[in-house]
């Protein structure tokens, strides 16, 4: 039997894993149909030797749920970052970073055939030459060594410091870093420069922080080179409510990010049905680029001008546009600061004042579904809500008088029990 490696070789199934069954935390082991039940548990070995310090486990019916749990307030650099710094190695490539790195820093040029001999003479290891220059080569692409020619052969050394490395001006910048490593996407850069320099963020923390989303930055990264290239992309879509995946084909032309949770969503352009659509980038998996579309700038204008009828991410169903009018009661003598809000998030909808305290709303979007949540949020302030969705009304109308039922014999019952002049207790 092989012994456990802790290292990944697949990241896309260890994202999912960690998706799935620790950031979510419903399922259990029994509920991995994916492979066996042994697969599960390496994933789930290495996942927790990567968080062993956020690792919390429930007993439910339904069996052992494992999940995260963590407190933003307390976290001062992203632990989620550890999954990238796991990568695949052999101990001749642990061996060999560390032979050239200590051959070259004498800053002079060596060929290939130098390094190999000069190997065999200091360290008494024997390596094939091509893997040398692989290796080589990777780090010349990583900035890490320079080549010149010499004669028939490349000569490589090491690549000088960045004059940004320089202080003073280095340890400001260091600050930044220390900021957009927690931040900015891609901040696994940023954490990696500050192991670099045995750092880590000791100056800022947030309320709001979420470090999940650095599990989709490989595919951010392809995302953003077919949008820079004005490619189209090829990817596989997994559906979070029927877990199928399709592969779909499309022109992405730009990434969205909420505000409210930090999700990220990618609008892609589908030709065939002419429609825009945003999809969640973590159900986003194995994108490739593709054909280059010389009339990309023409569908980025083109969104540009649908963006305005945009309540959220959706672009609508079957009906292009719909239309929505709330009547509000507002006490404008010391609720002023929600007429601010209606002016503030209305998306562009019209505010009209009608008469003293009464205010109407009305806003045509793509798709007032998505409008739902904000709408409630003014639940004992509306007078008349009006859709041309009759499924929004609908949803409204449940939704309070579920409400209704949880809350409402309750309130009545403490204010008969109020009225009589009787004490009550909870």
């Amino acid at each position: 039997m092989s012994d456990f490696q802790e290292l990944i070789k697949n990241f896309d199934r260890i994202r999912d894993y960690m998706r799935q069954f620790f950031l979510y935390g419903f399922k259990v082991r029994g509920e991995f149909a994916a492979k066996s039940g042994r697969t599960y548990d390496n994933e789930r070995r290495r996942i927790e030797n990567y968080l062993a310090d956020y690792i919390h486990s429930d007993y439910t019916s339904k069996g052992k749920q494992v999940s995260i749990r963590m407190d933003s307030k307390q976290i001062l650099s992203n632990p989620l970052y550890a999954a990238w710094k796991s990568k695949s190695f052999t101990d001749r490539d642990l061996l060999l970073h560390f032979f050239l790195l200590d051959l070259l820093s004498d800053g002079n040029a060596r060929t290939v055939p130098e390094l190999g001999d000069a190997i065999s003479l200091l360290y008494g290891e024997e390596l094939d030459t091509q893997i040398i220059r692989l290796k080589c080569r990777e780090y010349e692409k990583l900035g890490i060594l320079l080549s010149q020619k010499t004669g028939k052969f490349l000569a490589y050394r090491l690549a000088p410091p960045l004059r940004l490395e320089e202080p003073p001006l280095y340890d400001t910048l260091l600050n930044a870093v220390k900021f957009s490593s927690e931040t900015a996407p891609f901040g696994f850069a940023g954490s990696a420069i500050l192991d670099r320099e045995f750092l880590s963020n000791d100056l800022f923390c947030w309320k709001h922080y979420f470090m999940v989303h650095t599990l989709e930055d490989e595919v951010l990264l392809t995302v953003l080179t077919a949008m820079r290239e004005h490619r189209f992309l090829s990817f596989e879509n997994h559906s979070t409510r029927s877990g199928k995946s399709v592969v779909l084909e499309g022109l992405p032309l730009q990434i969205f990010v909420s505000t409210q949770t930090g999700r990220r969503y990618l609008c892609v352009y589908f030709a065939p049905k002419r429609r825009f659509n945003c999809l969640r980038l973590d159900c986003i998996f194995k994108p490739k680029l593709l054909a280059v579309c010389p009339e990309y700038e023409r569908y980025r204008e083109k969104l540009r001008q649908n963006l305005p009828h945009c309540w959220g991410v959706s672009f609508g169903g079957r009906s292009r546009m719909e239309t929505l009018s709330m009547k509000l009661y507002i006490n404008e003598a010391c609720e002023s600061h929600i007429i601010g809000r209606l002016q503030r998030e209305g998306r562009g909808g019209e505010l009209l004042r009608i008469r003293e305290n009464i205010w109407l709303y009305t806003g045509t979007f793509f798709d007032t579904n998505e409008m739902l949540p904000w709408i409630k949020s003014f639940t004992g302030r509306i007078l008349d809500l009006q859709c041309t969705n009759q499924a929004v009304l609908d949803k409204v109308t449940a939704d309070l008088e579920t409400m209704y039922q949880m809350y409402g014999k309750e309130a009545e019952d403490d204010a008969a029990e109020r009225n009589a002049g009787t004490s009550v207790f909870i």
